[in-house]
């Protein structure tokens, strides 16, 4: 089966969507991501930007006051129900000037046209305080999860996908919009099974380094080894 991607409006973004990627409520990767931020980044306040349904907004409140940004109307309703000590926003003119220390961006960068990029990066530039980070994540389709998955690669199980970059380019695009990379890796092989082996076997021979990450809440893993690519930015002081 072939790969079509298409471009998302905000309204794509409802209830079905998120019914059908099953990501509509909390799960452990963000707690993942929470630690990661706290342990690379230098303190907040912080802002996730693209909060989806605002379980990672209502994690990060935890280290220090959180906002979230979302285009989707229902995304946001869902997100200000899932994280009430938060605020958020639809309107990216209301996101204060250097209003954060860190921001988070969690596989949001692949659903957006280049053009839009450069508008994004500009807004995380804007919004961040100087010196500021932010946590990218986005599918690697030069990974090792897309070479031993295929065409069942996880990155095109989302036809809204239309910008799966390599790790090497997006790193290039991020530096070349003003940020420096302090950090870089991937997220490992998690995706399970990627053999005909037993799902407990295959998890054995493919998935332990993902998961020694996961409980350590440390980035070790190297670029290109998993699914996806991650980064800790740091804007221009």
């Amino acid at each position: 089966m072939s790969f079509e991607p298409h471009q998302g409006e905000a309204e794509h973004y409802d209830a079905a969507y998120y019914d059908a990627n099953g990501q509509a409520g909390d799960r452990p990767a963000l707690g993942y991501y929470t630690r990661l931020v706290g342990r690379y980044c230098d303190g907040g306040p912080y802002l996730d930007f693209g909060c989806g349904t605002g379980h990672l907004a209502r994690r990060l409140s935890a280290l220090g006051p959180a906002s979230g940004f979302e285009l989707s109307e229902w995304s946001a309703a869902a997100a200000r129900t899932n994280a009430p000590g938060a605020t958020i926003s639809t309107a990216v003119e209301d996101l204060p000037d250097d209003g954060f220390g860190a921001l988070t961006a969690i596989h949001v960068l692949e659903h957006l046209t280049d053009d839009v990029v450069t508008d994004v990066l500009a807004t995380w530039r804007r919004v961040l305080r100087p010196g500021g980070q932010a946590l990218v994540v986005m599918p690697d389709p030069a990974g090792r999860g897309r070479a031993l998955a295929g065409a069942d690669w996880m990155g095109f199980a989302d036809p809204t996908h239309i910008n799966l970059k390599p790790h090497a380019e997006w790193r290039s695009v991020l530096a070349d919009h003003g940020f420096t990379v302090e950090r870089e890796g991937t997220d490992g092989l998690w995706n399970v099974p990627y053999s005909r082996l037993p799902k407990l076997l295959d998890a054995a021979r493919y998935a332990v380094p993902a998961f020694t990450q996961f409980l350590s809440g440390r980035m070790v893993l190297r670029p290109g080894a998993g699914e996806s690519s991650m980064f800790v930015l740091r804007s221009a002081i």
